[in-house]
């Protein structure tokens, strides 16, 4: 195939429909085009790949072995082409969404969900609450949001579960490893924090010995606290920055278990827009979820209050 040449998708749809059918009349009755059209078509794609796709005779139509790798690449491009042309062809919606948004999420990718919506709805304005789960159920419950994005304990939930996170130990990579023996210098939410429950109930119950060095009501003056080497914490996984590392089995810490992710909407709201606003941060996380942590990189590091 020469390398200016590009693909037509009309030229694919008459391909598909041909071989689909088993016919050249037949695809054009189906594609509502002139038989001769259908003909041309195909002979441009085969012109364009250098290859025959397909054996026609005056009684069968059948498709090449190059037809077949071509037929691959053709369902492909034309399934994207028509998911583009279903999520492009809704009209815009415009208007005001409340979103509530957990701590740790809020402030390590927010910013990306903001990016993705607005450019997907530009006349629509978001208001978003950041902070930690009883803020945002009780913002819920007085109506102030219509969504919120928190976290619960596995499985204890009554949302729709959006992902479950992985805790893990993260430090300085230039930390000392504190023996199990010795007392670990812990870095931690204010209380209430379902994390440092977590965290406390997992210290307590494998007998290894904690001194709060550092409290925080939100996750950048955590991280501050971690990055300047004042002790260890616990963090999602997809949340850890750059400056910090997962701490090795040497430091002989307890494992943390997960944290769910749900979404939960206000009662009695039917808004397109919170569909779409679930939808693109179902689509989100399932990129980053495969990637198995965030981008470091992107941390946007703006004073957002809020605990987790």
């Amino acid at each position: 195939m020469k390398q200016d040449s590009l693909i037509d998708t009309d030229e694919l749809q008459a391909f598909q429909a041909v071989i689909s059918r088993k016919s050249f009349s037949e695809a054009a009755d189906f594609l509502g085009v002139a038989q001769s059209t259908i003909s041309q078509r195909i002979a441009r794609l085969e012109k364009r790949a250098g290859r025959q796709l397909i054996r026609r005779t005056t009684r069968s139509v059948e498709i090449t072995p190059e037809g077949e790798s071509m037929l691959i690449y053709a369902n492909a491009i034309l399934s994207i082409a028509e998911d583009a042309r279903r999520r492009l062809s809704h009209p815009p919606i415009a208007g005001v969404l409340k979103v509530g948004i957990e701590d740790e999420f809020a402030t390590t990718n927010l910013h990306r969900i903001l990016s993705i919506f607005h450019s997907q709805h530009p006349h629509f304005e978001i208001q978003f609450l950041t902070g930690r789960n009883e803020y945002l159920h009780d913002s819920l419950h007085m109506r102030d949001t219509d969504i919120i994005l928190g976290k619960c304990h596995s499985g204890d939930h009554g949302g729709d579960l959006i992902w479950r996170e992985d805790i893990i130990w993260v430090g300085r990579p230039d930390m000392e490893p504190v023996r199990a023996s010795e007392t670990l210098p812990l870095i931690t939410y204010l209380g209430p924090s379902l994390t440092r429950d977590l965290v406390e109930q997992a210290l307590l119950e494998s007998q290894r010995p904690w001194r709060l060095v550092a409290q925080g009501s939100n996750l950048l003056g955590l991280l501050a606290a971690a990055e300047a080497g004042l002790g260890v914490m616990a963090i999602g996984r997809n949340f850890m920055t750059s400056n910090l590392q997962q701490l090795p089995q040497g430091w002989s810490l307890p494992e943390l278990g997960t944290l769910d992710y749900v979404i939960q909407r206000r009662t009695g709201t039917a808004d397109p827009a919170i569909h779409v606003f679930i939808e693109v941060l179902r689509g989100f996380v399932s990129q980053f979820a495969e990637r198995g942590s965030a981008d470091p990189a992107g941390l946007d590091r703006q004073d957002l209050p809020g605990q987790a």
